[in-house]
């Protein structure tokens, strides 16, 4: 057992302000990039103590399968179960609007310089730098599950699936989330048999 789920659920605090939302997801899409955004939005939003781990988790697994980029999709999920509807819409300018203003920055000065090799050095090392953070990412949101044997299953499976054999992501949800989903269903049924008197 995680020393996370064995510790007692943190207490709620008072919630942020639109402007502390807006803050935290622009400071986190301004300096987070790849995978790393995921795990540095947890860190946050847990310890800040606007939704407790499981809420979040869940808001992920929803963020990954609705259309969209998931970044925004978690950023309006935790502004949402923060604020309501206006906290959605602070996460989302939060999370947007720097991204977007630095990428336009970026792609100028691409154009600009787009010859020069060193821009290309620093594009395959920022592209490296990305992988691992995406690795760590897995790492980070995969931690706490580290005892359930099934879901390390599911997850190295899944990688391997999508990685090596490109298998179609439509494919892998409908197969491996229906593994997932079976298996907490009948995890979550076990645990009410047990607690029932």
């Amino acid at each position: 057992m995680s020393v996370e789920a064995a510790a007692p659920p943190q207490a709620r605090v008072t919630p942020p302000s639109l402007l502390q939302i807006a803050a935290t997801f622009a400071a986190i899409s301004s300096t987070a990039f790849g995978g790393g955004q995921k795990a540095s939005i947890r860190q946050q939003v847990v310890k800040q103590g606007w939704m407790d781990r499981d809420e979040f988790m869940d808001g992920l697994a929803l963020a990954q399968v609705l259309p969209g980029p998931n970044i925004l999709n978690l950023a309006i999920y935790c502004g949402q179960k923060t604020r309501g509807v206006p906290g959605a819409v602070a996460a989302f300018l939060g999370a947007s609007v720097p991204p977007f203003l630095i990428i336009l920055i970026a792609g100028a000065l691409y154009t600009k310089y787009a010859s020069n090799p060193w821009v290309h050095g620093a594009l395959r090392g920022a592209s490296v730098g990305a992988l691992g953070l995406t690795i760590g990412n897995a790492f980070e949101l995969s931690w706490d599950e580290r005892d359930d044997w099934i879901k390390i299953v599911l997850l190295a499976l899944t990688a391997v699936v999508v990685g090596l054999y490109k298998m179609p992501l439509l494919l892998v949800l409908v197969i491996f989330g229906g593994v997932g989903i079976v298996h907490e269903f009948l995890k979550s049924k076990r645990a009410g048999k047990q607690a029932a008197p």
